[in-house]
Protein backbone atom coordinates (compact mmCIF):
# COMPACT_ATOMS: atom_id res chain seq x y z
CA UNK A 1 0.00 0.00 0.00
CA UNK A 2 3.04 2.00 0.86
CA UNK A 3 3.56 2.09 -3.47
CA UNK A 4 -0.14 3.59 -4.44
CA UNK A 5 0.05 7.16 -3.16
CA UNK A 6 3.20 7.96 -4.96
CA UNK A 7 2.37 6.03 -7.97
CA UNK A 8 -1.39 8.05 -7.70
CA UNK A 9 0.51 11.05 -7.85
CA UNK A 10 2.82 10.64 -10.53
CA UNK A 11 -0.16 9.63 -12.55
CA UNK A 12 -2.33 12.52 -11.79
CA UNK A 13 1.22 14.46 -12.51
CA UNK A 14 1.46 13.02 -15.70
CA UNK A 15 -2.38 14.03 -16.74
CA UNK A 16 -2.09 17.91 -15.73
CA UNK A 17 1.44 17.53 -17.80
CA UNK A 18 -0.15 16.46 -21.04
CA UNK A 19 -3.22 18.19 -20.87
CA UNK A 20 -4.33 20.74 -23.56
CA UNK A 21 -3.64 23.82 -20.96
CA UNK A 22 -0.63 22.75 -19.96
CA UNK A 23 0.66 21.89 -23.80
CA UNK A 24 -0.39 25.71 -24.26
CA UNK A 25 0.38 27.64 -20.79
CA UNK A 26 -3.65 27.88 -20.82
CA UNK A 27 -3.58 29.80 -23.74
CA UNK A 28 -3.69 29.89 -27.84
CA UNK A 29 -0.26 29.79 -28.63
CA UNK A 30 1.17 32.42 -30.99
CA UNK A 31 1.30 30.32 -34.18
CA UNK A 32 -2.09 28.71 -33.70
CA UNK A 33 -3.33 29.53 -36.71
CA UNK A 34 -0.20 27.86 -38.61
CA UNK A 35 -0.84 25.05 -36.32
CA UNK A 36 -4.51 24.34 -37.27
CA UNK A 37 -4.00 25.13 -40.17
CA UNK A 38 -1.26 21.99 -40.88
CA UNK A 39 -3.42 19.97 -38.45
CA UNK A 40 -6.52 20.04 -40.44
CA UNK A 41 -4.86 19.33 -43.68
CA UNK A 42 -3.24 16.27 -42.06
CA UNK A 43 -6.98 15.45 -40.70
CA UNK A 44 -8.32 15.30 -43.89
CA UNK A 45 -6.62 11.88 -44.89
CA UNK A 46 -7.11 10.68 -40.78
CA UNK A 47 -8.45 7.22 -40.88
CA UNK A 48 -8.69 4.76 -37.37
CA UNK A 49 -5.75 3.51 -36.49
CA UNK A 50 -3.26 6.05 -38.16
CA UNK A 51 -1.81 8.86 -36.81
CA UNK A 52 -3.00 11.01 -34.27
CA UNK A 53 -0.81 13.76 -33.72
CA UNK A 54 -2.93 16.09 -35.53
CA UNK A 55 -5.92 15.24 -33.82
CA UNK A 56 -4.16 15.64 -30.59
CA UNK A 57 -3.00 19.45 -31.87
CA UNK A 58 -6.62 19.78 -32.79
CA UNK A 59 -8.11 18.85 -29.35
CA UNK A 60 -5.82 20.85 -27.75
CA UNK A 61 -6.97 24.36 -29.80
CA UNK A 62 -9.89 23.63 -28.85
CA UNK A 63 -9.45 23.26 -25.04
CA UNK A 64 -7.22 26.50 -25.35
CA UNK A 65 -9.63 28.11 -27.21
CA UNK A 66 -12.25 29.15 -24.72
CA UNK A 67 -12.04 33.16 -24.27
CA UNK A 68 -11.61 33.09 -28.40
CA UNK A 69 -14.47 33.28 -29.70
CA UNK A 70 -13.36 34.51 -33.18
CA UNK A 71 -10.46 31.76 -33.04
CA UNK A 72 -12.97 29.41 -32.20
CA UNK A 73 -15.88 30.40 -34.73
CA UNK A 74 -13.45 29.57 -37.34
CA UNK A 75 -12.09 26.31 -35.84
CA UNK A 76 -15.73 25.41 -36.15
CA UNK A 77 -16.33 26.72 -39.46
CA UNK A 78 -13.28 24.49 -40.62
CA UNK A 79 -14.34 21.34 -39.01
CA UNK A 80 -17.59 21.84 -40.30
CA UNK A 81 -16.35 22.22 -44.06
CA UNK A 82 -14.64 18.67 -43.39
CA UNK A 83 -17.86 16.66 -43.04
CA UNK A 84 -18.87 17.60 -46.43
CA UNK A 85 -15.57 16.54 -48.33
CA UNK A 86 -14.56 12.67 -49.23
CA UNK A 87 -12.63 12.70 -46.37
CA UNK A 88 -12.38 9.36 -44.14
CA UNK A 89 -15.01 7.90 -41.62
CA UNK A 90 -12.07 8.84 -38.63
CA UNK A 91 -11.78 11.67 -40.18
CA UNK A 92 -15.26 12.82 -39.75
CA UNK A 93 -16.18 11.07 -36.62
CA UNK A 94 -13.33 13.56 -34.90
CA UNK A 95 -14.58 16.50 -36.25
CA UNK A 96 -17.90 15.76 -34.91
CA UNK A 97 -16.63 15.65 -31.55
CA UNK A 98 -15.16 18.52 -31.55
CA UNK A 99 -18.05 20.12 -32.88
CA UNK A 100 -20.02 19.17 -30.06
CA UNK A 101 -17.68 21.16 -27.70
CA UNK A 102 -17.42 23.96 -30.15
CA UNK A 103 -20.06 24.20 -32.92
CA UNK A 104 -22.87 26.47 -32.74
CA UNK A 105 -25.93 27.52 -35.12
CA UNK A 106 -23.39 27.55 -38.16
CA UNK A 107 -22.14 24.02 -37.83
CA UNK A 108 -25.34 22.90 -38.02
CA UNK A 109 -26.28 22.18 -41.53
CA UNK A 110 -22.95 19.89 -41.60
CA UNK A 111 -24.10 17.45 -39.07
CA UNK A 112 -27.61 17.47 -40.02
CA UNK A 113 -26.26 16.47 -44.02
CA UNK A 114 -25.09 13.20 -41.11
CA UNK A 115 -28.14 12.29 -39.90
CA UNK A 116 -29.14 9.86 -43.20
CA UNK A 117 -25.90 8.48 -42.86
CA UNK A 118 -26.23 4.98 -41.20
CA UNK A 119 -22.24 5.52 -40.18
CA UNK A 120 -22.40 8.86 -39.00
CA UNK A 121 -25.84 9.56 -37.92
CA UNK A 122 -24.68 8.77 -34.51
CA UNK A 123 -21.67 11.12 -33.99
CA UNK A 124 -23.50 13.84 -36.09
CA UNK A 125 -26.16 13.74 -33.26
CA UNK A 126 -23.91 13.72 -30.01
CA UNK A 127 -22.79 17.02 -31.72
CA UNK A 128 -25.88 18.39 -32.15
CA UNK A 129 -27.74 17.27 -28.60
CA UNK A 130 -24.86 19.68 -26.98
CA UNK A 131 -25.15 22.71 -29.78
CA UNK A 132 -27.79 24.83 -28.08
CA UNK A 133 -30.26 26.74 -30.00
CA UNK A 134 -33.46 25.82 -32.01
CA UNK A 135 -31.20 25.27 -35.51
CA UNK A 136 -30.21 21.96 -34.38
CA UNK A 137 -33.76 20.62 -32.69
CA UNK A 138 -35.07 22.01 -36.41
CA UNK A 139 -32.58 19.39 -37.89
CA UNK A 140 -33.83 16.41 -35.61
CA UNK A 141 -37.07 17.17 -36.13
CA UNK A 142 -36.48 17.41 -39.80
CA UNK A 143 -34.39 14.00 -40.06
CA UNK A 144 -37.49 12.12 -38.57
CA UNK A 145 -39.29 11.12 -41.78
CA UNK A 146 -36.07 10.60 -43.44
CA UNK A 147 -34.44 7.97 -41.77
CA UNK A 148 -36.01 4.42 -40.51
CA UNK A 149 -35.04 1.80 -38.09
CA UNK A 150 -32.18 2.18 -35.71
CA UNK A 151 -31.24 5.60 -37.08
CA UNK A 152 -34.55 6.93 -36.57
CA UNK A 153 -34.79 5.45 -33.35
CA UNK A 154 -31.57 7.41 -33.00
CA UNK A 155 -32.86 10.61 -33.75
CA UNK A 156 -36.12 10.34 -31.96
CA UNK A 157 -33.10 9.71 -28.73
CA UNK A 158 -32.07 12.84 -29.33
CA UNK A 159 -34.90 15.12 -29.52
CA UNK A 160 -35.95 13.63 -26.15
CA UNK A 161 -32.42 14.15 -24.46
CA UNK A 162 -32.97 18.27 -26.09
CA UNK A 163 -36.33 18.11 -24.88
CA UNK A 164 -37.79 19.64 -27.77
CA UNK A 165 -41.09 20.65 -27.23
CA UNK A 166 -42.21 21.13 -30.93
CA UNK A 167 -41.75 17.44 -31.69
CA UNK A 168 -44.23 16.28 -29.40
CA UNK A 169 -46.59 16.23 -32.85
CA UNK A 170 -44.31 13.93 -35.02
CA UNK A 171 -43.17 11.89 -32.05
CA UNK A 172 -46.89 11.23 -31.08
CA UNK A 173 -47.78 9.68 -34.16
CA UNK A 174 -44.77 7.32 -33.97
CA UNK A 175 -46.33 5.61 -31.30
CA UNK A 176 -48.10 3.58 -33.63
CA UNK A 177 -45.31 2.62 -35.82
CA UNK A 178 -45.38 -1.00 -36.81
CA UNK A 179 -41.53 -1.17 -35.52
CA UNK A 180 -41.94 -1.85 -31.91
CA UNK A 181 -38.72 0.01 -31.06
CA UNK A 182 -39.81 2.74 -32.64
CA UNK A 183 -42.71 3.61 -30.84
CA UNK A 184 -41.16 2.62 -28.06
CA UNK A 185 -38.19 5.18 -27.91
CA UNK A 186 -41.42 7.23 -29.34
CA UNK A 187 -42.90 7.11 -25.83
CA UNK A 188 -39.68 7.49 -24.03
CA UNK A 189 -39.05 10.81 -26.01
CA UNK A 190 -42.83 11.82 -25.17
CA UNK A 191 -41.93 11.59 -21.24
CA UNK A 192 -38.66 12.80 -21.23
CA UNK A 193 -40.34 16.06 -23.27
CA UNK A 194 -43.33 16.29 -20.44
CA UNK A 195 -45.94 19.14 -20.59
CA UNK A 196 -49.66 18.92 -21.62
CA UNK A 197 -49.25 18.03 -25.10
CA UNK A 198 -46.57 15.33 -24.39
CA UNK A 199 -48.79 13.68 -21.19
CA UNK A 200 -51.84 13.43 -23.31
CA UNK A 201 -50.35 11.66 -26.06
CA UNK A 202 -48.57 9.03 -23.60
CA UNK A 203 -51.91 8.31 -21.74
CA UNK A 204 -54.33 8.35 -24.56
CA UNK A 205 -51.90 5.85 -26.15
CA UNK A 206 -52.23 3.38 -23.10
CA UNK A 207 -55.22 2.01 -23.93
CA UNK A 208 -54.72 1.75 -27.37
CA UNK A 209 -50.82 0.73 -28.65
CA UNK A 210 -49.97 -3.09 -28.78
CA UNK A 211 -48.76 -5.13 -25.66
CA UNK A 212 -45.10 -4.90 -26.99
CA UNK A 213 -44.69 -1.36 -26.62
CA UNK A 214 -47.00 -0.64 -23.86
CA UNK A 215 -44.48 -0.88 -21.07
CA UNK A 216 -42.46 1.42 -22.55
CA UNK A 217 -45.30 3.81 -23.18
CA UNK A 218 -46.46 3.45 -19.29
CA UNK A 219 -42.60 4.28 -18.48
CA UNK A 220 -43.67 7.53 -20.59
CA UNK A 221 -46.40 8.10 -18.52
CA UNK A 222 -44.44 7.48 -15.21
CA UNK A 223 -42.04 10.28 -16.24
CA UNK A 224 -44.60 12.80 -16.90
CA UNK A 225 -46.00 12.09 -13.68
CA UNK A 226 -42.77 12.18 -11.73
CA UNK A 227 -42.52 15.89 -13.41
CA UNK A 228 -45.87 16.84 -12.51
CA UNK A 229 -45.22 15.55 -8.86
CA UNK A 230 -42.39 17.97 -8.62
CA UNK A 231 -44.42 21.03 -10.05
CA UNK A 232 -46.73 20.10 -7.34
CA UNK A 233 -49.90 19.13 -9.59
CA UNK A 234 -50.35 15.89 -7.17
CA UNK A 235 -54.06 15.43 -8.08
CA UNK A 236 -53.11 14.75 -12.10
CA UNK A 237 -49.73 12.70 -10.94
CA UNK A 238 -52.04 9.98 -8.83
CA UNK A 239 -54.44 9.93 -11.72
CA UNK A 240 -52.03 8.98 -14.14
CA UNK A 241 -50.47 6.40 -11.72
CA UNK A 242 -53.85 5.16 -10.55
CA UNK A 243 -54.08 3.91 -14.31
CA UNK A 244 -50.81 2.16 -13.99
CA UNK A 245 -51.49 0.38 -11.32
CA UNK A 246 -53.44 -2.25 -13.62
CA UNK A 247 -52.72 -5.84 -13.81
CA UNK A 248 -52.18 -5.49 -16.97
CA UNK A 249 -48.85 -3.29 -16.79
CA UNK A 250 -45.50 -4.80 -15.62
CA UNK A 251 -44.88 -5.35 -12.01
CA UNK A 252 -42.09 -2.90 -11.81
CA UNK A 253 -44.32 -0.18 -13.68
CA UNK A 254 -46.44 -0.80 -11.02
CA UNK A 255 -44.62 -0.55 -8.01
CA UNK A 256 -43.11 2.57 -9.29
CA UNK A 257 -47.15 3.80 -9.78
CA UNK A 258 -47.75 3.02 -6.45
CA UNK A 259 -44.47 4.63 -4.71
CA UNK A 260 -45.91 7.61 -6.35
CA UNK A 261 -49.04 7.60 -4.91
CA UNK A 262 -48.08 6.94 -1.54
CA UNK A 263 -45.56 10.11 -2.11
CA UNK A 264 -48.05 12.51 -3.78
CA UNK A 265 -50.43 11.70 -0.50
CA UNK A 266 -47.72 12.61 1.79
CA UNK A 267 -49.16 11.46 5.22
CA UNK A 268 -52.71 10.23 3.80
CA UNK A 269 -50.77 8.03 1.96
CA UNK A 270 -49.60 5.69 4.98
CA UNK A 271 -52.74 3.09 4.87
CA UNK A 272 -51.53 2.38 1.28
CA UNK A 273 -47.86 2.00 2.15
CA UNK A 274 -49.51 -0.48 5.22
CA UNK A 275 -51.51 -2.51 2.58
CA UNK A 276 -48.16 -2.94 0.39
CA UNK A 277 -46.42 -4.06 3.73
CA UNK A 278 -49.06 -6.23 4.49
CA UNK A 279 -49.60 -7.92 0.93
CA UNK A 280 -48.01 -11.26 0.48
CA UNK A 281 -45.94 -10.65 -2.26
CA UNK A 282 -42.55 -9.36 -1.81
Amino acid sequence: MRFVKPILMAAVGLLIATSPAALFGGDLPADAKAKLDDSLKALASYDFGGDKTALNTIESLVAASHGHAQFRKDMAAKLAAILGTDAPHGAKDFACRQLAIIGAGESVPALAALLTDEKLSHMARFALERIPGPAADEALRGALDKVKSKTLIGVINSIGARRDAKAVGALATLLSDADAAVAGAAAGALGKIGGPAATGALTKALADVPAPVKPSVADGCLLCADRLLAQGNKKEATAICQRLRGKDFPKAIRVAATRMIILARGSAGVPLLVAQLKSNDP
